[in-house]
């Protein structure tokens, strides 16, 4: 390690604090442990949902940065609609920025061409190169990298071009000295895949103490959500990845039951289908979409305590940090049997799993809880002991250890 604090440069595909998901969850609270730990992380982005410039926060330096999608035509919508979800952008100013600057190692948290171009210029600059796979690599469901590419359609891609010219036609995967999963299903793979490299499962994190601890507000009476209905939670980006219009099926089984749905939109279309559902079904008085709250924001952290139950019916669901934090708040856990999820939730001793594609099983298991008080008591103390392995001072320290063995092996 050198003698003067670790630079680190956190390179990300898009971040603010009005869109906030799993990915800014992870570099915020990682950034802000490695600066406790001494070093000197930055966060530099695009200036996708957000605008170009520079902020500190919390003494984080964030940096934003221009890009553009090379499709043609590129209206300002379709342009929003990539800055939410599965955009690719060039970002010419950032990379300037890398190769002019004196970073001990580049952590990219993004694919596409930004992770392409930042483990190469690593390469040069002959710095390490980690890249974490926050969205998942070898196991994207197709369907979602469909949807991810549908504003692109019927456009003209030149992009193509400047990889070929630029050589940024490669795997990011391939290139990075060292590739971070966030679960066993992802690092099997590609084990698999990619024979000889330093591939490292890591898990997500999660602030205990900070969920432990109810906040003075009650969203529920805020919202006008009736005192006497069971209260089912789901907080997650409002997107077809998500699936949340398999709840629509708790309300419409149990008329005692309210659905409370909180996260920003990044499938617009999805988020009209799901609200014209619940009114085609009749039961739009009984489910709330609170489209985003902004990281920290006290109700937030009161609804998992207020909830009585919380779900996450994910297809496609790379790990669940969600999952912590109401774990950390004391609620029971019903999640679907996908992706990270498995990796933590233990069937019958600190959740339920089920089929996210089986209604009838995710109803079912949110009955179980309704009539046995007990089950949801009992899961909720075994989920609060099994949580404080998920601290993100422990995750940080074992972040570190990996920096460290890449930066001597480089040296």
């Amino acid at each position: 390690m050198p003698e003067r604090p670790l630079r680190i440069a956190h390179v990300v595909r898009r971040f603010t604090f009005d869109e906030w998901g799993g990915t800014e969850t992870v570099v915020w609270n990682t950034a802000l442990n490695q600066l406790k730990l001494g070093m000197t992380p930055e966060i530099l982005a695009t200036s996708a949902l957000s605008r170009p410039g520079e902020e500190i926060r919390e003494e984080i330096r964030i940096r934003r940065f221009p890009c553009f999608y090379p499709y043609f035509p590129m209206p300002r919508e379709t342009a929003r609609l990539l800055d939410k979800k599965g955009g690719n952008p060039f970002v010419p100013a950032l990379f300037r920025t890398l190769r002019r600057e004196r970073f001990d190692l580049i952590h990219i948290h993004c694919g596409g061409r930004m992770a392409v171009m930042s483990a190469l210029l690593a390469h040069r600059l002959r710095v390490p190169c980690v890249i974490s796979l926050h969205g998942g690599h070898a196991a994207v469901p197709p369907e979602e990298l469909r949807q991810m590419m549908a504003p692109t359609r019927h456009k003209f891609h030149y992009g193509g071009i400047f990889d070929r010219l630029l050589g940024y036609r490669r795997d990011a995967v391939a290139e990075a000295d060292a590739v971070i999963c966030i679960s066993r299903e992802e690092e099997r793979r590609l084990a698999a895949s990619y024979p000889g490299r330093r591939i490292v499962y890591l898990p997500n994190g999660v602030n205990v103490e900070d969920f432990r601890r109810k906040p003075d507000c009650s969203p529920r009476e805020e919202w006008h959500i009736p005192s006497d209905r069971r209260l089912v939670l789901c907080v997650s980006r409002i997107d077809y990845q998500k699936n949340q219009q398999i709840l629509l099926e708790l309300p419409r089984h149990d008329p005692g039951c309210h659905l409370l749905l909180i996260g920003p939109v990044t499938a617009p279309w999805y988020h009209r289908q799901l609200l014209e559902r619940a009114k085609e079904q009749g039961i739009a008085d009984r489910v709330t979409v609170i489209p985003g709250l902004e990281p920290g924001d006290p109700r937030l952290k009161a609804v998992l305590h207020e909830a009585d139950v919380f779900v996450l019916p994910s297809l496609h669901e790379p790990f669940g940090i969600v999952a912590l934090e109401s774990w950390a708040a004391g609620l029971p856990v019903v999640a679907a049997r996908t992706g990270g999820l498995k990796d933590f939730i233990v069937p019958e001793r600190n959740g339920l799993l089920f089929d996210p594609e089986d209604p009838a099983a995710l109803v079912a298991c949110c009955d179980r809880l309704f009539r046995d008080p007990e089950l949801g008591r009992r899961l909720a103390e075994n989920a609060l002991s099994d949580v404080r392995a998920f601290s993100w001072e422990a995750l940080t320290g074992r972040l570190l250890a990996l920096y460290g063995e890449l930066i001597r092996e480089r040296a």
